[in-house]
């Protein structure tokens, strides 16, 4: 008897666990939606007709995501600045991710062809994806196509805890007047309390 009391009171605590675990909210996937940052109820911040942009964290990530007009490319530079980093570091994501120091004479890309490009460590972007090659006429081109949104998935073990101060520039967001950028925040800097 003493035996079925012990194998009882484990299967009741592993379905208590288990009922505890899914309490905890699903963190957002990177993959150019921006559905699990509503699903999370997460406040967009408005920064211009059809271009949102969220935020959330949990205790391994911190997630920016951006939504904006179809037929946008919505490619960025993200200026940052956190705990861990020895200067401020850009953060580039369009059809090629990369990262690099702002400071002078630091390496950056500076072709599309350069080594320096898919650098990126302890975070992950959706780029503007590669769909083929164009060969209707005698110029092949690259083609592309894009998500509904872009996701940046920062990781807190390598950018630290604390205050990441940010800016954040978007770019190729389709407007009635052709592309146009949105810089946020459009004055100084934005502060993010990482916990």
């Amino acid at each position: 008897m003493h035996f079925k009391s012990i194998i009882s009171a484990v299967v009741l605590a592993m379905a208590l666990f288990s009922c505890q675990q899914s309490k905890k909210p699903k963190p957002p996937m990177v993959d150019g939606n921006i559905a699990d940052f509503l699903r999370l109820g997460v406040e967009p911040i408005n920064l211009m007709d059809g271009v949102n942009l969220y935020f959330y964290q949990d205790e391994y990530f911190v997630w920016l995501a951006y939504d904006y007009p179809e037929n946008s490319f919505g490619t960025m530079d993200l200026k940052l600045l956190t705990p861990n980093l020895a200067d401020t570091l850009n953060i580039h994501v369009s059809a090629q991710l990369g990262e690099w120091y702002l400071k002078e004479g630091a390496p950056r890309p500076d072709n599309p062809l350069s080594e320096l490009w898919w650098n990126h460590t302890g975070w992950y972007a959706n780029e503007v994806w590669s769909n083929g090659i164009d060969r209707s006429n005698e110029n092949a081109r690259p083609k592309f196509k894009n998500g509904k949104a872009r996701e940046i998935q920062l990781e807190k073990d390598r950018f630290g805890k604390g205050e990441w101060i940010m800016k954040a520039e978007i770019r190729a967001i389709q407007t009635p007047n052709g592309f146009a950028s949105v810089t946020f925040p459009e004055e100084g800097m934005h502060t993010l309390n990482v916990y």
